[in-house]
């Protein structure tokens, strides 16, 4: 990757990942030496590991310090690796130790104005309604999983939605959306099975866009991972585009 692109990526990384962690509140958070420590359930990798976007110390300290943190909870210590992790010798620093990365995530971006120019009948809602429950907890690794993602959702203070869409008086697909600044999210994208590749989820993202619009943010940002080839493709017709890729560092004994 050539120097411009490479500095273009992370000023994207500066610019989004600090409202990126605002807008998933972990239960619990502490700072260490500029990080944020985040601890949940153990299921969302993001309200369940170091988010590492300053810092100041000493590293090996900071590292067996967040490990005690994370073990003392019976989680997994975790570390979030993104082109704004601080500091800068710190993933050399965790695989030295042994830890290893889970599957590759891609932040996508997209121009709201773009998104939001697909003609759709979507609903937005303040809360989730039962139908966004299930929908939620049907397209999740496991009802645990799920259940934290809405717990999650749940204490979100931004301005936040969430958007559906209805097929012969059935919901049959949602999303949720959370503003910070000139950005929007997109959250929990969720799809009935009987109702996959019938333009449902296209749908929900013009619907959320056009929300965003309203609250003022031009600009949305989502999280897939990257062998989730399907999402991968549905959201780069829709107009999004790779924007850069993050990992979650994990210790050895996971």
């Amino acid at each position: 990757m050539n120097l411009i692109v490479q500095h273009s990526v992370n000023e994207l990384a500066r610019e989004v990942e600090p409202l990126a962690e605002a807008a998933w509140p972990a239960r619990e958070t502490a700072r260490l030496n500029g990080w944020l420590m985040r601890f949940s359930d153990g299921y969302s990798s993001r309200c369940n590991s170091v988010s590492t976007l300053s810092f100041a110390g000493s590293l090996r300290h900071a590292i067996e310090a967040a490990e005690a943190a994370y073990r003392t909870r019976r989680l997994v210590p975790q570390f979030q690796i993104s082109p704004a992790s601080q500091p800068a010798g710190l993933e050399q620093a965790l695989k030295a130790r042994g830890y290893r990365h889970r599957t590759p995530t891609f932040l996508m971006v997209a121009d709201t104005a773009a998104i939001a120019a697909a003609p759709v009948d979507a609903i937005t809602l303040d809360s989730p309604d039962s139908d966004v429950v299930a929908l939620t907890l049907e397209g999740s690794h496991s009802p645990a999983d799920g259940g934290e993602r809405l717990e999650t959702l749940a204490r979100i203070e931004l301005p936040k939605t969430f958007v559906v869409v209805r097929s012969e008086g059935e919901t049959v697909s949602c999303g949720a959306s959370v503003a910070t600044g000139d950005w929007a999210s997109v959250y929990v994208m969720r799809t009935s099975a009987r109702h996959r590749r019938k333009g449902h989820g296209r749908a929900v993202l013009s619907g959320i866009a056009k929300w965003a619009l309203r609250h003022g943010a031009p600009r949305l940002y989502l999280q897939v991972d990257e062998t989730n080839t399907p999402a991968r493709a549905l959201y780069g017709r829709a107009g999004f585009r790779d924007g850069y890729r993050y990992l979650h560092h994990f210790a050895p004994e996971a």
